[in-house]
């Protein structure tokens, strides 16, 4: 079945067919795609235009590689090509998105927050697939040109969507709510990352609140009550007059956090009448993401049973606090914690207090902190740095690595009662890598992704595969 007909996709956009030979050798389009580099075949490639490429370019190469059809905005290419043609490719592709989730009468459930979107999003989409076909945001798709390109790729028979909402400015979940039109509405949390595109935390709670804009009749606005803004948050929500959903340790809480507990690799919760439910790999950080996932799973009045035992099987996702393993021999181990997917202080210090408590447990290794910036900050940014200069002190590393200049002030402070290296640029570190790493060391990766801290991934996965290979 495919995922568009002909007459779909031009009702949706508005698209012409100036040859009449749009999709002449297919029964329909069965994947939506704007880059020829990983097309499939039968995909409807579309010819967006940026500010440093153009999509027209590699319409030859969609083609070669089986595309089903092109949507372009040059009536020449269109005539060339049999393909469908619009006045906006970009606008086409959210206008196609639209259509899609008005078609589209499964629930929708629409993520956003300062962080734990995408690791909330993995959590609650494997929860819902033991329910019904569900289908998601891929990677960090979470801007307008992603979040429509996940919507066009909603099978109209599936049961469940999740979907994140990211922003970077003002106007952009409200943009973006309005294209999701969510039956559940989530926020994970509102801290000061994008600092420097707002003029204060309040306004990015604002924006975030935004995502209840777009809530469709009957919704459902779900909010940590555990964080700062949750009461403007909920009062925001009520201006809607949608049903509330509170997750976190408040009594007032509908789904109330008893204790959550670090323990072994993973962590332990208990809440509402629910005791030891164990993550064998998430920790405490995953574990309130976890909550909300049961949060939406109560709302839609799913068994819980069986979301407690797939996500106590979960894994992190690479990045979010995936524990890599070098077998240097049978005694000799070292332990990356790859949380080097981004950075802002409040994710910052959660994976530094999460390191803290795993350096207790390997309280023999060498604790290694190797910290880039945090950025997008503003003017608040070698403020936010030093102010993690006291849970540094806390956890003692043996060596403390920093990326960056905003980062360098820590380095700065702490180089007389600490091993400090300071680096400029994540290249120079990794020239210089080899002298650091060793076994029987535990090491923390974090840094906002300008930093490249997450380029020594592949390098520790490499060092991984070698040793393997050599045993």
């Amino acid at each position: 079945m495919p995922l568009w007909t002909k007459r779909e996709l031009m009702s949706a956009c508005q698209g012409s067919d100036p040859t009449s030979k749009f999709l002449k050798d297919f029964d329909g389009v069965y994947g939506v795609s704007i880059d020829d580099r990983t097309i499939n075949k039968g995909d409807l490639f579309i010819a967006l235009i940026g500010d440093k490429f153009d999509g027209h370019n590699f319409i030859e190469t969609a083609i070669s590689k089986g595309a089903s059809g092109v949507l372009v905005s040059n009536i020449h290419l269109a005539r060339k090509y049999g393909g469908l043609f619009v006045k906006d490719t970009k606008k086409a592709l959210i206008q196609i998105a639209k259509f899609s989730r008005d078609r589209f009468n499964g629930i929708t459930i629409g993520i956003t927050g300062s962080s734990g979107k995408t690791s909330t999003n993995y959590l609650l989409s494997n929860s819902l697939k033991e329910f019904g076909k569900t289908h998601k945001t891929f990677g960090n798709n979470n801007n307008v040109i992603g979040l429509s390109l996940t919507l066009s790729r909603l099978p109209i028979d599936y049961d469940f969507c999740v979907l994140e909402l990211g922003m970077n400015n003002y106007g952009e979940i409200r943009q973006l709510t309005k294209i999701a039109n969510p039956n559940i509405a989530l926020i994970t949390n509102v801290s000061n990352s994008h600092l420097q595109n707002f003029n204060n935390e309040m306004e990015i709670a604002k924006e975030k609140s935004e995502i209840f804009t777009g809530l469709k009749k009957n919704g459902i606005a779900i909010i940590n009550s555990d964080n700062i803004w949750s009461d403007f948050l909920l009062t925001q929500a009520k201006k809607k007059k949608v049903k509330i959903h509170l997750y976190g340790h408040s009594k007032n809480s509908n789904t109330r956090i008893i204790k959550l507990l670090h323990e072994k690799e993973g962590s332990t919760i208990f809440y509402d009448h629910v005791k030891n439910w164990h993550l064998r790999y998430l920790n405490i950080t995953q574990a309130a993401n976890a909550i909300a996932t049961i949060s939406v799973i109560k709302e839609l009045k799913l068994e819980l049973s069986k979301v407690h035992k797939i996500v106590s099987n979960l894994e992190p996702l690479s990045g979010r606090g995936e524990k890599l393993t070098i077998d240097y021999d049978k005694n000799k181990k070292t332990f990356i914690i790859d949380d080097s997917y981004n950075a802002n202080p409040a994710s910052m210090k959660a994976a530094l207090l999460n390191f803290q408590k795993i350096k207790q447990k390997y309280h023999t290794f060498e604790a290694v902190l190797i910290i880039g910036d945090m950025l997008e900050l503003g003017n608040s940014s070698i403020e936010m740095h030093l102010n993690l200069i006291p849970i540094i002190n806390e956890i003692k590393p043996d060596l403390l690595i920093t990326i960056g200049s905003y980062s360098k002030k820590i380095n700065d402070k702490l180089k007389l009662t600490l091993n400090c290296y300071s680096y400029s640029d994540i290249d120079y570190l990794i020239k210089d890598l080899n002298k650091f790493i060793k076994p029987n060391q535990i090491i923390l990766l974090k840094g906002s992704n300008g930093t490249g801290v997450w380029k020594l991934v592949p390098i520790f996965k490499d060092i991984i595969r070698e040793n393997a290979s050599a045993a």
